[in-house]
């Protein structure tokens, strides 16, 4: 379970930029799920890669 918690936080941090932008930007249909959808995906996959880089594991 440790090994996904940068996913997970990453997943969450994504997911609160989505909110953030979506009520920033007034979002709705399409525009909105292709963010909520693509912004928490994208900053797991971005947090797990820095986790795995400081941790030294390729």
């Amino acid at each position: 379970m440790k090994g996904y918690l940068p996913y997970l936080v990453g997943g969450l941090a994504g997911m609160l930029v989505a909110i953030l932008l979506s009520s920033l930007l007034t979002l709705t249909g399409t525009p909105q799920l292709i963010l909520f959808a693509l912004l928490p995906a994208a900053g797991g996959a971005v947090a797990e890669r820095v986790a795995q880089r400081r941790s030294g594991n390729p």
